[in-house]
């Protein structure tokens, strides 16, 4: 009889108070006993979490669970983000009746009556935080809640600690004052990092050049990121629709859309609107291109974004997909060309100029892609991005500038790209323009623009020293996939200054100057080590109430991390015990380095990075961080989730809807690497059913048996080696593949089993079978594993209780080849009864003779050690003078056994290679065969005397492969 049915929602919050009670999580520096530290950056505040942070989340959570049964003494916390400008610039956005802003509230399930409080920055801060730790506990999380804290200054301890940093960094040089480009928010008039973004994570300032275009007394000013391509101008791009503006820029007139005027003016540009211009009126007109001092026709086009670059293109047709399908619309519109009193002949005459050899590419890579993706028209937008940017990728990097290049001829592009740039601002042809390198869209839902800004402070990630030992930290870590190696490498090669304080939003002052506020990205780049200590300092509490951890000075932060300094002196400067100060600093160095740190690809190129920066910057080697874990972004149905396109679904409305293991296992299984994972929902619901389907088999009673049969070698070898796949995919963190080897494989061998035992398992086995079974779950589906575990009177918790070990002495290799190989035999017959369209009531099965065993082995034992062959193998079995009274049959034989064994793996020659009597393995199957094809089985020696076989079929018999008959 059966327990009663698992109650997901009971369970969970029985379990989840069990664990608070026995205070199972928290945890403590335990010398001698090895550690795991895991950490995942702390989410912002900003509204409720969802899946996106669940799975990045879960995926350190899981290698906690794990390790902790795994018997390490495990450190898992975490804490909530609330500095930065998204929560000052959202309760604006409320105070001023904001209705996309106030939408987005109201989708959260705020009610009506509650939203006028979201005006208070504050109020935002005490909602979200409590309600991360509300959804996280109720996703069952592993963590130890009394180190969880939140940012800003409105928790004294960490803003103490954040102070420190700066102070150490700006000590050592890498903090400085400078000028330098930073994305801007021309709304909040401030920088903003990615945290304050919406849209455009790891977009950066990206340097423009201007041409200009001599027309009369005035310029036109085209942007371009391809100066090397001027040498292919052919004409100049402007939108007939758009209205310009005449711009004074020192002694000269730039003609260039009203966008770009206001850009120039933040970055450091004298200018002043002195007119318009509309569009129509310069078409047809001609300008003289810089570099190549020929006059180019002024031509309509509508695929120019205005909103980057200055509203005016040149065009390279060679180079440029978009140009080249641009020209040949045009020269094709006579309607276009006559209402703009353009001359035919003369704007079919334009031809693509060859100015790049590049690898992969014709004379006319812009030309040759148009035609070999079959792009048909301005339209084709999503076609024409990807042939920019295999164009543009195949020039760069395999590129040669022509011999029409003037003085660049020969020249590798990359190299090109920088001479001409400067060739063209020393000659005066060219300006500056920055632009970021992607659409970015602050969270108060402006568009982002490039400032220069000056006397601004800045993290000097752009130092090379600092570069060089940011790469030697990257070297020794273990990276989550491996494959994510080249993108860090990319970053820290390619990472500028990065502005770290702005005048606005929440968060820790400068600590040398309160006029500035540090920004939310600067802020948070080492706090892992803050965690090792903040058990003491917050006392529980998001924000600390301990005395006297609001009185924290550098001299404590020195000596806890740093281990400089009189611990007496120090406790006796913030009023602290001494014994509790000589005791953070064993936390610390216990729990450091920290072992994985956790997230999303999109903070690989901004906070993942930034955090090794600091560690080389602050920590001593020792004390670098061992390892990063990276997943892609979460999907659903198949769309990537974001905020701003509204398809988020929120961990609280996901764990109401199916339970907080269900999503749990959705999320591991969801995918591992690079690639974005997809919450599966279909698998979610048919997990539902499993789990009903395991509680009920694990806490029921079986019949069982305790006379050993063969299965009951195959199948804790299988199970046995299931564990050590199991483990090893925990350990390289690709859960979804250890859900298939510790799950899905081992019920689906479980089922086999049974059915070979017909129906009655051996009694060890059947309770290591549902003890390893349920073990493996914990990690995934702690709640669900607890609740098996108690009822099959586990000891304590299995949350800490021992991760299943493979016991070697159980795999047996030469067991599963022979269930493999009984496999094969029920293939065989299967196929025999296909072609043949019997019904049998009879089927026999020849096992090999003897000597066909030992001749097999001798062959599979010179093919697993060097190559073999016909000749070889009758040699060496001739010289056994037994076979050799055989004469021909061992001929035969070896015409067959040779090319069988030479099409096997190493791994299964090497078993083969000692005989294997399957006779008696057969006859043991023989009732489970008789049941799978509903017929009696016979198991026969091929060679024994009078045998049955009025077809002459035994003969046939090899080792490994029995001969068959059906009647």
């Amino acid at each position: 009889m059966g327990a009663r049915r698992y109650d997901p929602k009971e369970a969970e919050t029985r379990w989840q108070r069990a664990w608070a009670r026995a205070r199972l999580f928290e945890a403590s520096a335990k010398p001698g006993r090895p550690k795991w530290f895991s950490t995942v950056p702390y989410p912002y505040m900003d509204g409720y979490q969802h899946l996106g942070f669940g799975i990045a989340f879960l995926r350190a959570e899981f290698q906690s669970r794990y390790r902790r049964m795994a018997g390490y003494e495990v450190l898992h916390p975490q804490s909530f983000h609330c500095t930065g400008l998204p929560i000052v610039g959202a309760a604006k956005r409320v105070a001023e009746g904001d209705a996309k802003q106030i939408e987005l509230l109201r989708k959260m399930g705020v009610a009506e009556r509650d939203i006028p409080k979201f005006a208070d920055p504050m109020h935002w801060i005490d909602v979200f935080p409590q309600a991360a730790m509300e959804d996280l506990q109720g996703l069952g999380a592993a963590i130890d809640w009394r180190r969880s804290f939140i940012t800003t200054e409105l928790n004294p301890p960490y803003d103490a600690f954040v102070k420190w940093q700066f102070r150490r960094l700006k000590e050592d040089g890498y903090v400085r004052l400078g000028k330098h480009p930073v994305i801007w928010c021309p709304r909040d008039q401030a920088p903003i990092g990615d945290h304050d973004r919406l849209e455009g994570e790891g977009e950066t300032p990206t340097e423009f050049t201007l041409l200009k275009f001599p027309l009369g007394d005035k310029v036109l000013v085209a942007a371009t990121i391809r100066p090397e391509t001027v040498f292919g101008q052919t004409n100049l791009w402007v939108d007939s629709n758009v209205e310009y503006v005449d711009a004074r820029v020192g002694a000269e007139t730039w003609i260039l859309n009203a966008a770009a005027v206001e850009k120039l003016r933040e970055q450091g540009h004298g200018v002043e609107a002195i007119g318009r211009v509309r569009g129509v009126n310069l078409v047809g007109r001609e300008v003289v291109a810089p570099a190549i001092n020929k006059a180019l026709s002024v031509l309509p086009s509508t695929f120019i974004d205005q909103t980057r670059g200055t509203g005016i293109v040149t065009s390279v047709p060679s180079d440029a997909p978009d140009d080249y399908v641009a020209l040949r619309d045009l020269q094709a519109d006579e309607a276009t060309l006559a209402r703009f009193h353009l001359d035919p002949e003369r704007i079919r005459a334009i031809q693509p100029v060859p100015i790049i050899r590049s690898e992969g590419f014709g004379p006319l890579p812009g030309v040759e892609i148009v035609e070999r993706l079959g792009i048909r028209s301005q339209r084709d937008r999503a076609a024409l991005e990807r042939a920019k940017k295999e164009v543009y990728r195949a020039g760069y990097y395999t590129g040669v500038m022509n011999e029409n290049c003037g003085p660049f001829a020969g020249m590798r592009v990359e190299v090109a790209k920088e001479e001409i740039r400067a060739q063209l601002l020393r000659n005066g042809q060219a300006a500056v323009l920055w632009e970021p390198s992607g659409e970015v869209i602050c969270r108060c839902a402006a568009r982002a623009i490039v400032k220069i800004v000056e006397n601004q402070w800045f993290l000097a990630y752009g130092d090379p020293a600092w570069k060089v030992r940011a790469h030697a930290a990257l070297n020794r870590m273990a990276l989550h996939p491996e494959a994510v190696r080249k993108q860090f490498e990319y970053t820290i090669d390619w990472l500028h200054d990065w502005p770290c304080a702005h005048h606005q939003g929440l968060g820790t002052k400068l600590p040398w100057d309160d006029h500035w506020v540090i920004e939310s990205l600067s802020d948070s780049t080492v706090y892992m080590a803050y965690y090792t200590i903040a058990h003491a300092l917050q006392g529980g509490r998001l924000r600390s109430e301990v005395p006297w951890a609001k009185r924290l000075n550098d001299a404590f932060f020195e000596y806890v991390f740093r281990g400089k300094g009189d611990p007496a002196a120090v406790a006796k400067s913030i009023g602290a015990p001494v014994s509790v100060v000589r005791g953070l600093r064993r936390e610390f160095t216990y729990w450091y380095p920290l072992d994985l740190r956790h997230t999303g690809k999109g903070l690989v190129q901004n906070h993942m990075t930034f955090c090794v920066f600091s560690h080389v910057a602050l920590f001593p080697e020792a004390q670098w961080p061992r390892g990063f874990g990276i997943i892609g972004h979460l999907a659903l149905g198949g769309t990537k989730m974001s905020k701003s396109k509204g398809n988020v679904w929120f961990l609280r409305d996901a764990i109401k809807a199916y339970s907080a293991d269900l999503v749990r296992l959705g999320l591991a299984n969801a995918g591992d690497g690079l690639d974005d994972p997809s919450f599966d929902t279909d698998f979610v619901e048919s997990m539902a059913g499993r789990l009903q389907d395991w509680y009920h088999f694990a806490t029921s009673h079986h019949r069982t048996r305790t006379k050993k049969l063969p299965i009951d070698v195959w199948f804790p070898s299988v199970m046995n080696r299931a564990i050590a796949e199991t483990r090893t995919a925990m350990e390289m963190m690709t859960y979804k593949a250890a859900l298939r080897h510790g799950y899905f494989d081992l019920q689906s061998a479980w089922s086999r089993y049974i059915r070979r035992s017909n129906g009655v398992p051996h009694a060890t086995i059947l309770r290591r079978f549902i003890e390893v079974q349920t073990k493996i779950l914990a990690p995934f589906a702690p709640h669900f594993a607890e609740e098996v575990w108690s009822r099959i009177r586990g000891r304590a918790f299995i949350s800490a209780a021992p991760f299943p070990q493979a016991k070697k002495a159980e795999i047996n290799d030469r067991a599963e080849a022979a269930e493999r190989n009984l496999q094969a035999v029920m293939t065989d017959v299967r196929e025999i009864l296909k072609v043949t369209e019997l019904r049998p009531k009879r089927i026999f099965l020849y096992a090999a003779p003897a000597w066909k065993r030992r001749a097999y082995a001798t062959l599979a034992s010179m093919a697993s050690t060097g190559s073999l062959d016909v000749g070889a193998a009758m040699k060496a079995l001739l010289a056994d003078a037994k076979l050799r009274e055989r004469g021909r049959d061992v001929q035969d034989f070896v015409k067959k056994a040779v090319p069988e064994l030479t099409r096997l793996s190493p791994e299964d020659t090497k078993i083969r290679s000692a005989p294997f009597d399957e006779g008696p393995y057969l006859a043991s199957a023989a009732g489970f065969l008789g049941e799978e094809f509903k017929a009696t089985v016979t198991v026969l020696d091929a060679e024994a005397k009078g045998v049955h076989d009025p077809k002459g079929r035994a003969r046939s018999a090899m080792p490994w492969r029995p001969a068959i008959y059906v009647e």
